[in-house]
């Protein structure tokens, strides 16, 4: 009687342990989902101020060569900046070389 007593208690003990073993693990899943809804909201936000910036620097003259190109510099830099923060590798343009 005892010991059917004790293989039910450790029986209870493991499934509790397991069931707190996959919480843990959805637990960091939705932080790093977290994580990564945050930077990618703050990016969203950041473009957004820099290119209303733009827009007024370029006094609304869609012919202007030098704003276009400031965009695609600001898109670059926020591309590393977004990989830095996800502590992603960043890759190389072939065309650099």
């Amino acid at each position: 009687m005892h010991k059917q007593t004790g293989q039910m208690i450790s029986s209870t003990l493991t499934n509790i342990a397991m069931s707190l073993s996959k919480l843990q693990v959805t637990l960091a899943n939705t932080q790093s989902q977290l994580k990564i809804e945050r930077v990618s909201s703050l990016a969203k936000d950041t473009k957004i101020k820099s290119l209303e910036d733009l827009v007024l620097k370029m006094a609304y003259d869609p012919s202007n060569i030098n704003v276009a190109e400031e965009i695609v510099k600001k898109k670059n830099v926020e591309l590393l900046a977004l990989r830095r923060q996800l502590k992603l590798l960043t890759s190389k343009d072939p065309m650099t070389k």
